[in-house]
């Protein structure tokens, strides 16, 4: 009962995240994304270990995320736990960075890529993936996307989902994020 309190406790600061933004805003760092990759891996090494999923890292990243550390985290791990539900007991997680580039070749920022080896996004998922209250889960509230996506997008970056275009099988989450923020997007 303890677990299930504290489920809905964390849904509902989620949701007040989501309705008043300004107030649960936090300062805008200039984040590392591989160590914020590092980090989200050490809190999901438990369930990693209990599975026969291999990682890949790629951390080509040199600039870093403007956006608040803990959201950062909170949004890989969310994009991580997905990936190993949807490879529950083998598969590669494949993690990648990335500097993002604008049109005239200039570095706008970075983009984090996680790509699982599992059975890929169907068509009428994929089109609601980010909708609240979607989800493949039974016990899964459908929040945990649409949160991610808004916390994202406060910093004017993007979260997107497709399937792997490499010729593996699975999904792939990537999320942009600039080196410094746009005037417009600075949270309050």
């Amino acid at each position: 009962m303890d677990e299930q309190i504290e489920r809905m406790r964390l849904i509902v600061t989620q949701l007040l995240q989501f309705a008043r933004p300004n107030e649960y805003a936090g300062y805008v760092d200039s984040v590392s994304v591989a160590r914020a990759l590092d980090d989200s891996l050490l809190l999901v090494g438990p369930q990693l270990a209990r599975t026969r999923i291999a990682v890949q890292r790629d951390d080509r990243a040199t600039a870093s995320a403007a956006i608040n550390r803990q959201e950062l985290q909170q949004v890989l791990l969310n994009l991580l736990i997905n990936a190993l539900h949807a490879m529950p007991d083998s598969g590669t997680l494949s993690l990648h960075t990335r500097d993002w580039h604008a049109a005239d070749g200039r570095v706008q920022g970075v983009q984090i890529d996680v790509a699982d080896s599992g059975p890929g996004l169907g068509p009428e998922l994929e089109s609601r993936l980010f909708q609240p209250f979607v989800t493949t889960k039974t016990d899964g509230t459908g929040l945990g996307l649409w949160i991610s996506r808004s916390l994202i997008e406060r910093y004017g970056g993007t979260l997107t989902a497709a399937n792997r275009d490499d010729g593996a099988r699975g999904a792939v989450f990537s999320v942009r994020l600039y080196s410094e923020l746009p005037e417009t997007t600075l949270p309050a």
